[in-house]
């Protein structure tokens, strides 16, 4: 076949293979409307979206307490694993610099052919036998080379300080994920705890307003109670109703919330034991001055910063020793073959083949001299870069030492608070037992037994969220400090 025909489809396909779909048609047509495709604003469900998470069944009859289920949840959240993943990144990228400093061996195999046809006899009078002639050319090559960067004055030595402080915020990154994880289930916990105190509260609380309704409808029979009286108590019971069935409805959500963060299935049902884990003192043990200094270096955002900026620093060095000259050793070895064939209609056909042995070693330097302010560009850009990373760096430790600070005065004032809630509970139990006491002699009316009760029950509460506040509190002071490792 002629050559132009077998060409001819070629510029159809080139033009096909450079159209190209307008981007803007995946877009919406206007900030007003939906994507292409809806009608709405609502989804339609997407097949690629996993329906059921990685949760771990609970263990019928296993009772865990805040050990246990920190553990559970360092091992099945799915964030500790990906900063675990990203550890081994960030170190597989130190060894990639460390590979830079090995020679690199390549083979590379060529093989080509061309072949041309042409008339070989022309004669316009056509006396001589026309012929054709075919010539074919080939060339076959392998060779191995290497190539060794022997010295770059710097480069790779500044790029590996760099990544081992990638490498190691990285580190820190997955003991900063624990920590966080950490206090996130003790928190979780002590809002367990505290919601099921709670529930237990206004149940009690419910029975004690129904032992008032039925002393009231007593005293009513007997012409010793007004019917205000007794709707004063009814109505106290009805409170009580409602605020038990908020409790348990708070008491749900805490569960589903801890068994959620342990990667427990939140449709099963968990046992814990929500015994005291922290002993509250009256007090902080010492002052916020003696363990600042120490808590501020142990912060993992403050180590993952100040790494950042190093990283940035040693990236300035590196481009700084780019511009100094490289040294590379160079060797090659192979062999390359080149074929021939002529074939001619009447004259026959005539074959060429030649081997050659290919082989060189070389010592080279290569010595940077202008690059159109390229490498300049570079260099303010990497100090700009590490600039504002050590100004975030700053910035965070100032802002790390007012949460520390901040933490440890919500603990002293949430200690203080335990202490008065301890008290208020005391002086409301010996008002509502003297109310009673008299109520049952006719000495006090239905009404102050009510208000002793409300005030009993207001206290008691206020000391279980006086409890709660001030061991989060804690956890938190100990979380602001990096000192988070245990449920204690």
């Amino acid at each position: 076949m002629p050559l132009h025909k077998v060409l001819r489809p070629f510029p159809l396909l080139l033009i096909a293979a450079c159209a190209q779909v307008d981007p803007a048609s995946l877009a919406p047509p206007d900030p007003s409307a939906p994507p292409t495709g809806l009608s709405s604003f609502t989804l339609a469900p997407d097949e690629r979206v996993p329906a059921t998470t990685a949760s771990r069944a609970a263990v019928p009859g296993q009772i865990y307490d805040l050990p246990t289920l920190i553990d559970i949840a360092q091992t099945n959240n799915p964030v500790t694993r990906a900063a675990w993943l990203r550890a081994r990144q960030a170190a597989l990228a130190v060894g990639l610099v460390d590979a830079s400093y090995l020679p690199r061996i390549s083979a590379e195999i060529l093989a080509g052919r061309h072949v041309s046809g042409s008339a070989g006899i022309t004669d316009s009078l056509g006396i001589l036998p026309s012929s054709t002639v075919t010539v074919g050319t080939g060339v076959d090559a392998a060779v191995l080379s290497l190539q060794w960067l022997l010295f770059d004055f710097g480069v790779r030595s500044a790029l590996r300080r760099g990544a081992e402080e990638l490498s190691f915020a990285s580190n820190v990154t997955f003991v900063g994920a624990h920590q966080t994880l950490i206090h996130d289930v003790t928190q979780a916990f002590y809002n367990l705890q505290a919601a099921t105190q709670r529930e237990t509260l206004q149940r009690q609380r419910q029975e004690a307003a129904l032992e008032i309704v039925a002393m009231a409808r007593a005293r009513r029979e007997g012409q010793l109670a007004t019917v205000t009286e007794l709707a004063q108590a009814e109505q106290l019971a009805a409170q009580a109703r409602f605020d038990l069935a908020r409790a348990r409805s708070e008491t749900g959500a805490a569960t589903t919330r801890l068994a959620t963060l342990c990667g427990l299935s939140p449709s099963q049902p968990i046992s814990v034991n929500l015994a005291s884990t922290l002993q509250l003192p009256p007090y902080p043990p010492t002052a916020v001055d003696s363990f600042l200094h120490d808590a501020l270096q142990r912060r993992p955002d403050l180590q993952i910063a100040f790494a950042r900026a190093r990283a940035s620093e040693a990236n300035v060095a590196a481009v700084e020793a780019s511009f100094r000259p490289r040294i590379v050793a160079a060797a090659t070895l192979g062999e390359r073959v080149l074929t021939g064939a002529i074939d001619d209609s009447l004259l026959g056909s005539l074959g060429i083949e030649r081997s050659q042995q290919v082989a060189g070693v070389y010592l080279g330097v290569s010595i940077p001299i202008w690059d159109g302010n390229a490498r300049k560009l570079r260099l303010a850009e990497a100090q700009a870069g590490h600039e504002a990373a050590l100004a975030e760096a700053e910035n965070m430790r100032a802002m790390a030492e007012g949460e520390i600070i901040a933490a440890y005065e919500a603990l002293r004032a949430s200690l203080a608070a335990n202490v008065a809630a301890i008290e208020m509970v005391s002086t409301a139990q010996t008002t509502y037992d003297a109310a009673l006491s008299m109520a049952e002699r006719g000495l006090a009316t239905v009404g102050e037994v009510d208000t002793a009760l409300r005030l009993l029950y207001d206290a008691q509460l206020a000391r279980v969220e006086a409890q709660r506040a001030a061991r989060s509190s804690a956890a938190l002071l100990a979380f602001a400090s990096g000192q988070i490792a245990t449920g204690q």
